[in-house]
């Protein structure tokens, strides 16, 4: 049951990849990106995930970071696959961050827009450049995005068990001329 519960906070976690990219700008290629998805479970329960999956587009005033729910592993095969069947990777596999290029700088906190389980939200990303690296972070609440509440619980039915609903990612990546 309490994979289960894991697997909701590590699907936010691809989201953090996101944010860390959206530092970069169209002169730049990103190389061995790592994100790190962290939740809390039930009775303090720690969750943690990680990918490196990550793709980079643009247009004339915004930069876009994708990467795919499925793409994030917890080092358990049996969390990763309730987490792909709660946030249902199937219809949503797809995770977006999109960032206004007018506000990508040396660092601090610029806006984003999060594109979780198919909803919209905006999302503020704390980031700093040092040289070519790029360390950043955001959270979210899961259930803001669509996540039923019962969806993060061991039981669904009596909603026990049920794992904390806001996740941290933390992203760090090399930028490539």
């Amino acid at each position: 049951m309490s994979f289960k519960i894991r697997s909701a906070y590590f699907a936010a976690a691809v989201s953090a990849v996101l944010t860390v990219a959206a530092v970069a700008s169209a002169n730049y290629q990103l190389a061995a990106p790592k994100i790190t998805m962290r939740a809390k479970g039930p009775l303090g329960l720690k969750i943690v995930g990680n990918s490196s999956k990550l793709n980079v587009s643009e247009d004339d005033k915004s930069v876009t970071f994708t990467t795919e729910l499925s793409s994030i592993k917890t080092g358990n095969d049996t969390r990763d696959t309730h987490m792909k069947e709660r946030f249902e990777a199937s219809k949503f596999n797809a995770i977006t961050l999109t960032v206004p290029k007018d506000k990508i700088g040396k660092g601090g906190t610029i806006p984003g827009e999060l594109k979780f389980h198919g909803v919209k939200k905006a999302v503020k990303i704390k980031y700093e450049l040092n040289g070519k690296h790029v360390k950043s972070n955001f959270g979210f609440n899961v259930n803001h995005h669509g996540v039923e509440e019962k969806k993060l619980c061991a039981i669904e039915t009596t909603k026990t068990g049920c794992a904390d609903p806001d996740v941290t990612i933390e992203v760090e990546f090399d930028l490539k001329d």
